[in-house]
């Protein structure tokens, strides 16, 4: 058998096969019907000579679908954060889209990692990453891009001291500590 007439069984076995389904409907929803891209049945439309559907509401329709489950479920998603909306529920945010608009007021910003306002920034980048269980240098990255002061009592490198400019600091630095200590086991106990 020649390589041409191999060519030209596939292509009517191809044929045969595609042209039993319903391509007045679009792309997107064949797509999900076949379990395929709607850009494999765009090429395959395309191949097989078949015009575009006349409408082309499946995406709508499907939209609509889900934002009305968002609606009916709308108590199951508050406070979540958009990552965990999509491993609990198989629903992916993305910015701009209705579905995201409408969930934005009631769910978490997961991407707010640690609580920079509850810390006391008086105190020395090592006590508040200690405190706050914070990796090495992270406090002090924050400190530096918002402009920050530098903290009241700071760290002497090489020496191994906290540093105290006047008489009496080291009482006043120790209860700054232990308020701090207990602001954060306030915090992870609650989180």
């Amino acid at each position: 058998m020649t390589r041409l007439l191999r060519k030209r069984l596939r292509h009517k076995a191809i044929l045969a096969r595609w042209s039993k389904l319903d391509w007045s409907k679009s792309n997107a929803a064949l797509a999900d019907e076949m379990g395929l891209s709607r850009e494999r049945l765009r090429q395959i439309r395309q191949e097989l000579g078949v015009p575009r559907p006349a409408h082309r509401r499946h995406r709508f329709a499907k939209s609509a679908k889900v934002m009305q489950w968002a609606k009916d479920n709308l108590e199951k998603f508050k406070g979540l954060s958009g990552r965990e909306l999509r491993r609990k529920f198989g629903i992916g945010l993305w910015r701009g889209t209705a579905l995201y608009q409408f969930l934005r007021p009631f769910l978490r910003d997961g991407r707010r990692k640690h609580r920079w306002e509850l810390m006391d920034f008086r105190l020395p980048n090592r006590d508040l990453e200690r405190i706050w269980r914070l990796p090495h240098s992270v406090v002090g990255s924050h400190r530096y891009a918002k402009q920050l002061s530098r903290s009241r009592w700071y760290f002497k490198h090489g020496r191994g001291y906290t540093h105290l400019d006047r008489r009496g600091q080291l009482e006043a630095y120790r209860r700054a500590v232990k308020a701090e200590e207990r602001k954060a086991a306030k915090y992870f106990g609650r989180a």
